[in-house]
């Protein structure tokens, strides 16, 4: 399947970010072409090499997007040593398809082999949240928390301004409960050696839970975000449906939730159609008539993804460099085994091509050769049977040659 590349991919940008030049350039034109943005021991490593899949699984240059190769190596045996490195696959795989399509790839690693991490992670959320992708962004927040990368106060910020952006603005999601059930292939079972475990499946869970279970998992943890957290964690459980919970948090720390949450959560459970308690919205109506707190979350969130990029961005620059520098080594050393295999194949092919045409041309030339001991072996296989008599076996001819009647005379009498 190819996708053309549609100029309005994504909605009208603000061409802002809250990461340095240097940060963007590295994330939108690669490593190899920014040497000085790496530690000095990387340097050497920037210019080696550029992930190429069409040497893998496109070796007639045909056309394919990015998402096909992807999907294509993994059903070949060189994904198993062919290394890919989310940060520099997550720009072109959005250029080459859209954000939801993206975040669909990068939540199938299994199947299409990008894992992603806290660079790609950051660069994703901070694009998405500036181009006015909000629920991309907050699903992005949801696997980096999924897989625990959210372990720095620049995720963490990144994540809570992705969450809150994205419940901000919530709309519900079209339910699939009302679909009709397609019909089930007939699929033909068969005894296999072994049945791998995998994760137990999350197909009924709707994207309200999976992104509101996030929103708890982050808010549980602690540090200097705390505050926050605990503003996005009542999100969360508003979003999954949990209101007693939601009751119990707000009666622990009242002084810590903002306005703008407390009406957000109202917003969200309206939208959802949930069935709301009395103690749930009095427990709310109290909070927000008692809530003191002055300065906005949204400026709160702003000013603490701005600070923590400041401090961060080095940190996590460097952690690049590195990473970089080992796939590179990696990625040639992937390149030679694969030269390396093609070449004993085509010397293979080659021989054999060889051989067949010399066994044709001797199965030409067969009988020419042959002719002689061909002609020996009919003569011995001629077999020579007597012949056959019918009646009377009669005196050969040659048995009379000499022979002399004998005289008869008259007798006087």
């Amino acid at each position: 399947m190819l996708r053309s590349r549609i100029s309005c991919t994504f909605a009208t940008r603000r061409w802002m970010s809250y990461f340095s030049t240097e940060f963007n350039a590295l994330a939108n034109e690669g490593p190899a072409k920014f040497p000085h943005l790496l530690p000095e021991g990387s340097r050497h490593a920037a210019a080696a090499t550029n992930i190429d899949l069409d040497l893998f699984v496109n070796a007639d240059h045909r056309q394919m997007d990015l998402v096909d190769r992807l999907l294509k190596l993994r059903k070949q045996k060189e994904c198993s040593y062919v290394p890919l490195l989310p940060s520099l696959l997550v720009k072109p795989l959005l250029d080459s398809t859209n954000p939801q399509e993206a975040i669909t790839v990068l939540r199938s690693p299994t199947k299409y082999g990008i894992f992603i991490d806290q660079f790609s992670g950051c660069f994703l959320m901070d694009l998405l949240l500036h181009s006015g992708n909000t629920l991309e962004a907050a699903q992005t927040a949801a696997l980096l928390v999924e897989r625990g990368l959210c372990n720095n106060e620049l995720v963490e910020a990144l994540a809570l301004q992705s969450f809150f952006k994205f419940a901000k603005d919530f709309k519900p999601f079209e339910s699939s409960e009302n679909k009709p059930a397609a019909a089930a292939p007939e699929v033909e079972k068969v005894r296999v050696k072994f049945i791998r475990n995998y994760v137990e499946d999350t197909s009924k869970d709707t994207e309200e839970k999976v992104l509101g279970r996030a929103m708890i998992q982050l808010g549980s943890g602690e540090g200097t975000l705390k505050e926050l957290k605990q503003n996005i964690s009542l999100l969360g459980l508003v979003l999954c449906g949990k209101l007693p919970d939601a009751v119990s948090l707000l009666a622990q720390n009242r002084g810590a939730f903002h306005k703008e949450i407390l009406t957000t959560c109202q917003n969200v459970a309206e939208s959802l159609k949930l069935e709301v308690s009395d103690e749930f919205t009095q427990s709310l109506q109290q909070t927000l008539d008692k809530c003191t707190q002055t300065i906005s979350i949204d400026e709160k969130l702003e000013t603490s993804v701005r600070s923590s990029a400041q401090k961060f961005e080095p940190k996590l620059l460097a952690e690049y460099g590195q990473s970089y520098q080992e796939w590179t080594k990696q990625f040639e050393n992937a390149v030679k085994k694969y030269i390396e295999e093609q070449s004993l194949v085509e010397r293979k092919n080659s021989i054999e091509k060889t051989l067949n045409e010399l066994d044709a041309k001797r199965q030409n030339l067969w009988f020419f050769e042959n002719k002689d001991d061909i002609d020996i072996q009919i003569y011995k296989k001629k077999v020579q049977y007597p012949k056959r008599w019918f009646g009377k076996k009669k005196t050969p001819k040659a048995a009379d040659t000499f022979y002399v009647p004998p005289s008869v005379t008259r007798s006087a009498n």
